[in-house]
């Protein structure tokens, strides 16, 4: 199992209001929660070179925007220790390279609650489903109604690696958990269920079971304030529409890492094109380990 007790968290900065945004979101993170901040800004300088010509200084530019992100994040947090740096070459790679050795990877994102579809841009899928480590992704959101972190939770390895991780993140901020079990079924037997044909009671049971399984697999679960929910529905529908107004969503991936490539699962794939609060995503069997997190004492 991979264990990152670092608590170094990367922001990929480009100076766009996403990663401003992204930024913000860490510096918090990181200030209350201890650990060190650094910021990346991966650049394309041949790009640069055929653009502008190779008269412009663009690694100039990218050093004044490095230092005044270095300067806001001192400003907003003084304790906070922060290093920033420009790599020269695509940004998903770069990032990518990074989750080797992080312990959270942050990208911002224009895409907002209130706009469907596909806007989230490809960089946040691309980690997502290759990092080594957790990905957070911060949407144009307003901030949280609710003092909730919402989980979703399967029978799978993943999912009860996403419940150890949402529980983490709800210990620091005292919120609670939501932990969603959504179950669906084709459109044949939909219509069936539909039609008030009713499921077997046993298989009923069978998900009922699923959420108090998994909070009995992971020791730091099984104190915690924990809210089951389970529905009838997408599970991907079901998390985004738990997750409205929420502290965060955390869901886990198939994805195997950068150096067995894989796609998103289908459901965190879903969350991230429609998320209404930031989403957190992390690998299977990876351990989230924060430095000094609260202990159970204080639920």
């Amino acid at each position: 199992m991979n264990v990152v007790t670092d608590g170094r968290t990367v922001v990929g900065f480009d100076g766009s209001p996403s990663a401003w945004r992204a930024l913000d979101w860490a510096t918090a993170r990181v200030a209350e929660r201890g650990g060190t901040l650094e910021i990346v800004h991966a650049i394309d300088t041949r790009l640069g070179g055929a653009v502008f010509g190779p008269r412009f200084d663009l690694e100039t530019t990218v050093e004044v925007e490095l230092r005044q992100a270095a300067g806001h994040v001192r400003a907003m947090a003084p304790d906070v220790v922060v290093e920033s740096r420009w790599v020269d070459g695509p940004p998903a790679g770069a990032l990518l390279r990074e989750s080797g050795t992080a312990a959270l990877l942050v990208v911002g994102t224009d895409k907002r609650p209130d706009r469907p579809g596909t806007r989230i841009g490809t960089l946040p899928l691309k980690l997502a489903a290759k990092s080594e480590c957790t990905v957070a992704v911060i949407p144009d959101s307003p901030p949280p109604e609710r003092n909730v972190v919402v989980v979703g939770v399967d029978r799978s390895g993943f999912a009860r690696s996403a419940l150890a991780l949402a529980v983490t993140e709800a210990s620091w901020r005292g919120a609670q958990v939501e932990a969603v079990h959504a179950w669906d079924v084709p459109e044949a037997l939909q219509r069936a269920l539909d039609s008030g044909e009713n499921a077997d009671p046993a298989f009923l049971e069978r998900e009922q079971a699923v959420i108090p399984e998994a909070i009995a697999d992971i020791p730091i679960a099984r104190t915690a304030p924990i809210v089951p929910v389970v529905v009838r529905l997408n599970p991907a529908a079901a998390l985004v529409e738990h997750g409205t107004g929420a502290v965060a969503i955390v869901v886990g991936t198939r994805g195997r890492g950068r150096f067995m490539a894989s796609l998103l699962g289908s459901v965190s794939h879903d969350v991230l094109l429609n998320l209404p609060c930031p989403v957190l995503v992390t690998p299977k069997e990876y351990a989230f380990v924060v430095p000094n997190a609260p202990d159970d004492g204080d639920w």
